[in-house]
């Protein structure tokens, strides 16, 4: 809790002019003026300390030497990991805990990035003593990597050498070439990683988008997207950096904080301790466009209560906006310019279509002020963020006290911008889960949803593929026919009465798909094709797919990333030949649906060795 508890009459008095209000701005100032004056202020703060450095290593430690459960490697690497996270820049905790997790992943097999560990330790100032090992280290990576390659490994060595002798000083027993001879002896053959990538034809007009699909005009200025030419399962039609994306909070020491790749050799942010990086890449995309201002905050942020993926989306997509714009005035103006365009379609520059802009971010719909989710509890984190950032960075100008910020006029306009991107986010954002599990991955937006017609009923679907998101066909698509995302809730797991558009109070909009429109049940509930009336001929050939199919879930969810490259073209084909026979809705269709969206985020989640 933020704040001290009201009087309750005072909330039933702000709960009622709160639901007089129809306007962000309105109902922020409502929720505002009632709680500022019980706000806490000089709350806690994760900073990187050598003690919380030094606590992590020794959690490491005792993960990796223990190695009870099958999961010691992954947990090491974690612990190792918030170890590095929480060392302060140019500490011996730095180097030390960056060297401790350059061992697990070479216990690991993962060569290559154990070299980057070893590399960043020496770096950081490596103790003199204790150099040799960690050299010896690097020369049997080396030995793994390039077997018949000799110049990497003899610099190695000789370097080993070198600091052999302060080693002797604290270890006369240490024989360097036995423990060579051990540990070359013991040498396994690199961990395979194999990223799954897919290419696709580039579009001529819209950016990232493959050159089978096209931007089609309709009515007024409604347009979407369809088929340029027939689509087969599995075909990537539009590959791109989402516009903003975030990993669950329990991902936050193994998945990158800016493209959600999973990482076991990440690098931390300098500055605080609340996020890591899969490279110095995503890093400085990551200072650049949001964490300059995000880590002064996060901190705090990620103590509270409040803080879900929804929450640290909100976050994200308004500095990078406000990083865009400039300055929080001219962010408000360009809002407010937006909202004045009435039925705009995507703004096109040149010619070109990126959808990836603040512009075309902005033509994302939200769920109005007056909608369920817009409700008293949830303009609490409004407040929360309004006092954050008056606190601790300067986009109100300067740093604020909590009576500082109740005088000051912007403080209405930055709530009611973090309400109105709130409610961007609810409205407009996708979740990925663990395959199999409710676990929470990521959390994603992308302007590319506009163009794309919301179905009860999708034609495609979307996955990570490395630092961008990607979407495929989840059946064939006919040339000329739209394409489809199952942005309202999928009719083979959720029942109608759960599926609508939700808008506001009165305007629940009923989705018009066919699944909706014939009131399809959902999988568990559907016939099978063995119950529909169909000629001999195809029952015949369907009796042969349908049992091929089943064989493949439990491979589905145990395989490595080149089994599941083996069988996607297998299953893919599988599934245009099923949709040949217009069985839809069938048990079997919305089953092999279910297991093509499971394959694809185990492509994204296969490398956690843990698992």
């Amino acid at each position: 809790m933020f704040y001290n508890s009201p009087p309750r009459e005072a909330r039933k008095i702000a709960e009622k002019q709160f639901a007089q209000k129809t306007a962000f701005k309105d109902k922020f100032e409502v929720v505002w003026n009632f709680i500022s004056p019980y706000i806490k202020e000089n709350r806690g703060k994760l900073i990187k300390t050598v003690g919380q450095s030094m606590l992590w290593r020794e959690i490491g430690n005792k993960e990796y030497t223990t190695a009870k459960n099958k999961n010691y490697l992954r947990k090491s690497i974690e612990a190792y990991t918030k170890s590095i996270a929480f060392a302060p820049v140019g500490s011996k905790e730095l180097s030390l805990a960056y060297a401790n997790r350059s061992a697990v992943l070479f216990r690991a097999s993962l060569y290559e990035d154990c070299l980057l560990d070893i590399e960043r330790s020496l770096k950081a100032d490596y103790p003199d003593k204790l150099k040799t090992k960690l050299y010896v280290r690097q020369a049997l990576c080396f030995e793994a990597l390039k077997p018949g390659s000799h110049i990497e490994k003899s610099i190695s060595m000789a370097n080993a050498m070198q600091w052999l002798p302060d080693l002797k000083k604290y270890n006369q027993k240490y024989d360097i070439i036995k423990e060579y001879s051990k540990m070359i002896n013991e040498l396994k053959k690199p961990r395979e990683i194999i990223e799954f990538i897919p290419e696709i034809n580039d579009n001529a007009i819209i950016v990232g988008a493959s050159d089978a699909i096209e931007l089609k005009k309709t009515n007024k200025n409604d347009q979407h997207i369809v088929a340029t030419r027939d689509i087969k399962s599995g075909e990537f039609i539009y590959i791109s950096e989402p516009f903003a994306a975030t990993i669950s909070n329990d991902l936050r020491f193994t998945n990158c904080w800016h493209c959600c790749r999973s990482t076991w050799a990440s690098v931390p942010c300098d500055n605080c301790p609340n996020a890591i990086y899969c490279s110095d890449i995503c890093k400085k995309k990551a200072w650049d466009s949001y964490h300059n201002i995000e880590c002064l905050v996060l901190g705090e942020l990620s103590q509270h209560a409040l803080l879900t993926t929804d929450y640290t989306l909100t976050v994200k997509l308004f500095l990078k906006t406000l990083n865009l714009a400039g300055s929080l005035v001219e962010l408000k103006k360009k809002v407010d310019d937006i909202d004045s365009m009435k039925n705009q379609g995507p703004i096109f520059t040149n010619g070109i279509l990126d959808l990836n802009t603040i512009d075309n971010f902005y033509l994302l719909d939200y769920l109005k002020p007056t909608s369920n989710e817009s409700n008293f509890e949830v303009l609490f984190f409004g407040v929360l963020m309004v006092q954050l950032f008056g606190e601790k960075t300067d986009i109100l100008g300067h740093k604020m006290t909590i009576k500082d910020l109740i005088k000051n006029e912007k403080s209405s306009i930055l709530g009611e911008l973090i309400l109105r991107y709130l409610l961007t986010v609810l409205r407009n954002s996708q979740l990925l889960t663990k395959p199999g599990l409710t676990a929470l991955l990521s959390h994603v937006i992308s302007p590319v949803w506009k163009i794309l017609k919301p179905s009860c009923d999708p034609n495609v679907d979307w996955t990570h593929v490395g630092s961008n998101v990607g979407y495929f066909a989840v059946k064939p698509i006919k040339q000329g026919e739209p394409v489809l995302l199952g942005a309202l809730g999928l009719y083979h797991m959720i029942p109608k009465s759960n599926r609508f558009l939700p808008l506001g109070k009165t305007d629940l909009i009923s989705c018009k798909c066919k699944a909706c429109v014939e009131n399809w049940p959902t999988v568990n509930n559907l016939p099978s094709y063995q119950n529909i009336i169909l000629p001999t001929r195809s029952k015949e050939e369907l009796n042969c797919i349908v049992p091929t199919c089943a064989d493949w879930q439990e491979r589905v969810y145990h395989g490595d990333t080149k089994e599941l490259l083996t069988m996607k073209d297998t299953i893919n084909c599988l599934n245009d030949k099923l949709h040949q026979y217009n069985i839809v809705p069938c048990k079997e269709i919305s089953g092999l649906y279910i297991l093509l969206r499971t394959l694809y985020n185990r492509l994204h989640t296969v490398h956690d060795f843990g698992e």
